[in-house]
């Protein structure tokens, strides 16, 4: 039975990593059938509690963790110089079943970025290992880039060189490691992982009876003949416009406001989730608190029976079942756009990077991505527009969808490639 490790994401948390995660584990799957598989988690004690297949199995890769299992590694490559195989029973049992693998899938999504420097040695850390021990590292769809700061360019080019394969998730990312001069045959373009995800490749099971409930409510508000917009929010950028000093929860009311005067009802849900949690990171329900708060406070501007709020958590086949059937998506997390674009959902983007536009492209809207710092005079305008013209859009997406799932796939290709 063959064993792979999947690290850079997680199950519980951001669900953008899930729908990375879940899928890269369904189309190995597909390949090898009866594999068996590491998640090497950010979160796992939450992660164990929710996986139950038993070729599925959990360990650490918090910062701590994986600075163990380079320690380790770095002992084992040192070793190996001099033909000597450290035993198993010395070894951290995450390390021993990682060069176990017959593979390692990076699926970090964004990773060696400039203006994420802090994430970079985690980014680093979370292949070393591998490398160290001799296990094929194959980095799937990210966004990678700028590289001009030497504390990310180097590790970038090196993890880039010593990989077996890395995919580009776009042009921008592509320009980016030509920059980088790395050579032609390490690298390639291909769409996002999670393009390629279906509902039966989730591994956790999450508040079902609350999601049916909630999708049975919204159902009844469409059979009325009241169309539904989705909203989904993201604490990072709410985190990057407050550091700016801006206000994302005000822009967001006045979008509401805007939305409802031409009578649509609202949809406000997470993309990342740690619900009972009040950090921020990973979890845009306490941006979500915070709007319903400040809503509720204004009763005579936002029309609060035209909302519906999301305070729990969901998995990526949860999201994916609330909006499938939204006029429109608005969103400012990245795998909710993968997932508006998958469904066929016109989507608008308020983001902070190139990672939208170089997926938007594909699909012939890149004008639909908007930089948070513009998005006060422009977010409303492009609503309006993108409704006006939804059917035209949700046209185009899905004639290009098709061209997009298939190169999302393609990445698995390399697994029919390995000893």
């Amino acid at each position: 039975m063959n064993q792979y490790a999947v690290v850079g994401g997680t199950i519980w948390g951001n669900r953008g990593a899930e729908a990375m995660v879940v899928t890269t584990i369904a189309r190995i799957r597909d390949r090898d059938p009866e594999a068996s598989f590491l998640i090497m988690s950010y979160f796992p004690d939450r992660d164990r509690d929710l996986v139950t297949d038993p070729l599925v199995r959990v360990v650490a890769a918090t910062p701590a963790q994986t600075i163990v299992q380079f320690l380790f590694a770095l002992m084992c490559w040192v070793t190996r110089l001099i033909r000597i195989r450290l035993p198993d029973q010395i070894l951290p049992v995450s390390v021993r079943l990682l060069r176990r693998c017959r593979a390692v899938l990076d699926v970090s999504g964004v990773a060696f970025h400039d203006g994420r420097l802090a994430v970079v040695a985690y980014n680093l850390m979370c292949v070393w290992p591998a490398l160290l021990l001799g296990v094929p590292v194959v980095r799937l769809s990210q966004a990678m880039g700028p590289f001009r700061h030497p504390l990310n360019r180097i590790p970038a080019r090196w993890v880039t060189k010593h990989s077996l394969h890395t995919f580009a998730r776009g042009r921008h990312t592509a320009d980016y490691l030509r920059e980088l001069k790395i050579p032609p045959e390490c690298w390639s373009v291909a769409s996002d992982v999670a393009f390629s995800y279906q509902p039966e490749d989730s591994l956790s099971s999450e508040n079902p009876d609350q999601v049916t409930a909630l999708a049975t409510h919204l159902e009844e508000i469409r059979s009325r003949g009241k169309d539904v917009v989705a909203l989904i929010p993201s604490s990072l950028v709410y985190q990057k416009m407050t550091e700016d000093g801006g206000d994302y929860v005000a822009l967001l009311q006045n979008l509401i406001v805007e939305l409802q005067e031409s009578g649509l009802h609202l949809l406000v849900a997470p993309n990342a989730t740690r619900a009972g949690y009040d950090a921020s990171r990973n979890n845009d329900l306490v941006v979500i608190e915070e709007l319903c708060s400040r809503n509720q406070a204004h009763r005579q501007r936002v029309d609060q029976d035209a909302i519906t709020y999301v305070d729990f958590d969901l998995n990526t086949a949860s999201i994916r079942r609330l909006i499938e059937s939204c006029t429109l998506l608005i969103t400012s997390r990245f795998h909710a756009m993968v997932a508006g674009l998958a469904l066929g959902v016109p989507t608008l983007v308020m983001g902070w990077s190139h990672k939208y536009e170089e997926v938007l492209e594909t699909f012939g809207c890149v004008e639909n991505a908007v930089d948070f710092a513009e998005a006060e005079h422009k977010l409303v305008p492009m609503a309006t527009s993108l409704l006006a013209e939804r059917d035209l859009i949700r046209q185009r997406i899905l004639e290009a969808l098709p061209v997009v799932v298939a190169s999302s796939i393609s990445q698995f290709d390399w697994v029919d490639r390995l000893d």
